[in-house]
Order: C-alpha cells, then sequence, then structure tokens
C-alpha cells in the first residue's frame, strides 16, 4: 500500500512523539480501554498555495491520552508537547517537509471516567511544506 503525503508526516510525528518514551506508544484513531495516548487529524487546510501548486499546511493534530494516574498522564503529554514544539530539526520525506510544530491548545484535563482514568486532551500544528509534482 501506498502512503499520502499526509500518511507520511503523520507517520513522522508519531515516531517524535513515542521518541519521548510516554507511558504507552502513540498511535492513530480513539482511545482504549486501558492507559493509552492516541492522535488524529483534526479541521485543517491550507494556509498558502503557490502557482506551482506547493502549499504550506499547518495540520491540525490532536492528541488524547488516558492514565490511571493524572501526573502520569501529564507529564507524558506534556514531554511530548514540549520535545516537539522545541525541536531545532524537524523530518522530510518524499514529498514534504516539516517546517515548525507548534501549540495549538495545551493539554487539559476533559475528563474523568467511572474506572478514575484521567483523560487529557490538546493539539498541535504540525506546519508542512507540501510540494508540488
Amino acid at each position: 500500500m501506498t502512503s499520502t503525503v499526509i500518511d507520511g508526516v503523520m507517520l513522522a510525528v508519531i515516531d517524535l512523539m513515542n521518541d519521548t518514551q510516554p507511558f504507552a506508544p502513540v498511535t492513530r484513531g480513539a482511545l482504549g480501554a486501558g492507559n493509552s495516548i492516541v492522535c488524529e487529524i483534526g479541521p485543517t487546510g491550507a494556509d498558502a498555495v503557490f502557482m506551482d501548486k506547493n502549499s504550506l499546511i499547518p495540520l491540525d493534530v490532536t492528541l488524547n491520552g488516558k492514565h490511571s494516574d493524572l501526573e502520569t498522564l501529564s507529564l507524558a503529554l506534556n514531554t511530548i508537547f514540549s520535545a516537539l514544539t522545541r525541536a531545532k530539526q524537524y523530518p522530510s520525506g518524499n514529498g514534504w517537509e516539516i517546517y515548525d510544530i507548534t501549540v495549538g491548545t495545551l493539554p487539559q484535563i476533559i475528563g474523568r471516567e467511572e474506572n478514575e482514568g484521567w483523560i487529557m486532551a490538546g493539539s498541535l500544528y504540525v506546519k508542512f511544506y507540501w510540494k508540488g509534482d
């Protein structure tokens, strides 16, 4: 299966997140039953499209985490946010290049489950250059 530019960017961002060694691997999709961290693309669009069809995209990546211990969850999400937004170099791939990652919303508590699991969420803007063919 061939990956798209968006898939390539997302896989690179997930790799960056996992490089921070959170309590569970970051994956795409919905939160599971146990302690987990997931991310997915939120509403987004091009900031600029050029005559050659190259474009600047601020990809809105929402990060959700769940853990029975609030301190562990908060530390993991804040470490991810800090590492990605403070980096000086970002990955690139076939047809794309990440040039910056900024905070959309900082991690915050959005709920607590009946089983005492804490849930936090935040978002990052993954700014990348989408190179035309």
